[in-house]
This record gives C-alpha cells, structure tokens and sequence, in this order.
C-alpha cells in the first residue's frame, strides 16, 4: 500500500495522523474550542477593531488598526482556550465523559485534517484558476516572483491528483461533490 501511494496521499495521511493524535491528546472539548476559536476570533477582530482602536486612542495609546485586530484575535482565542481548558478539566472528572471526550477529540481530528486540506485545495485551485489565462513561458505573480510554465504545471498536476484519484478525494466524496479540476495548463 506504501509503494503505491502518492505525495499527495502521504501528506495527507501525515496530516490526519498528526491531528487525530493532537484531538486524542487534547479531546473534543479543547479540540472544539481550538477548532472554533479562529472563526470566532476574526469575527470579533472584524466587527470590534475599529472601535478598539479608537478607545486605544482616546486613551492616549498609539496602536494601529493592525495591532488592535491581532490583539483581539488573539485575545479572544486565549479566553476560548482557558474556557475550553475549563470545561475539559470538569469532563475529565466525570467517569464516562473522560474517555467519549477523548475519543470524540480524535474524530473531530480527523475532521479538521479533512477541513484543512480542504480550505487548502479550494485556495490553490482557485489561484491556479487565477493565473493559468495569464501565464505566458514566464509569469509574474507579484514584482520578483516568477513563475515558469515548469512550475505551474507540477502544481497543476499535484492539484488534479489531489481532488481526483488521492485519499483525500476518497474521503472528501463522503462529505462534498468533486472539487473542480483545472484545465490543462498552456504548452511551454
């Protein structure tokens, strides 16, 4: 099985791997709060920054918008840890509750290894989308960031592996359609 596996299939298998073992270690109540505190912690960011900054200035603190955002972010993830940290020190307690969370926690891994890959391929299909009308022998993404014909198409190549014939596109068939495959990319 090994030999027959591609980078794809390995990287993927190495991420689930490494988050079903962090959601056993950490259970379904941190892996939860962990899992929900980044959507959570842009929300706030977003919709409070602006005010915050503006209190930070009438305090007579020079704080740009940035850091306000970064410190809301990260503020509110550390109140969802300890909250969470919380919650999974009072389940441990509870004789059944500690080894469902456990379990629970490396189920909800493996979702988020599956979430992951998923947020990651939708991101490189839609920028492979992007640029493959423009690219020429040579293109420019960004000032001094080539890209040649070479290059796009290994990443071209590893995308449609990844959403058509790899463990994740067995796995993600369970919980989304195909992600679209690319056209073939431009001869160089």
């Amino acid at each position: 099985m090994v030999g027959s596996m591609s980078i794809v299939d390995i990287l993927f298998l190495v991420t689930v791997i490494l988050l079903v073992f962090s959601g056993f270690r950490n259970g379904a109540v941190i892996s939860l709060f962990s899992l929900l505190s980044i959507p959570i912690g842009f929300f706030v960011a977003s919709h409070y920054g602006p005010g915050f900054t503006a209190m930070l200035a009438a305090s007579g603190l020079s704080a740009t918008p940035l850091i306000s955002y970064v410190v809301l972010f990260f503020g509110t993830a550390l109140v969802l840890h300890i909250l969470g940290s919380s919650v999974r020190n009072i389940t441990k307690g509870i004789p059944l509750l500690g080894p469902v969370d456990t379990l629970l926690g490396g189920a909800i891994g493996f979702v988020e290894a599956w979430v992951l890959w998923l947020v990651f391929l939708i991101i490189l299909g839609n920028f492979l989308h992007g640029i493959q009308s423009s690219l020429l022998p040579t293109a420019s993404i960004a000032h001094g960031l080539n890209l040649q014909v070479e290059q796009y198409k290994s990443w071209h190549d590893f995308y449609n592996q990844a959403i058509t014939n790899s463990l994740f596109a067995k796995v993600n068939a369970f919980f989304v359609s195909q992600l679209p495959a690319l056209p073939q990319p431009p001869r160089s």
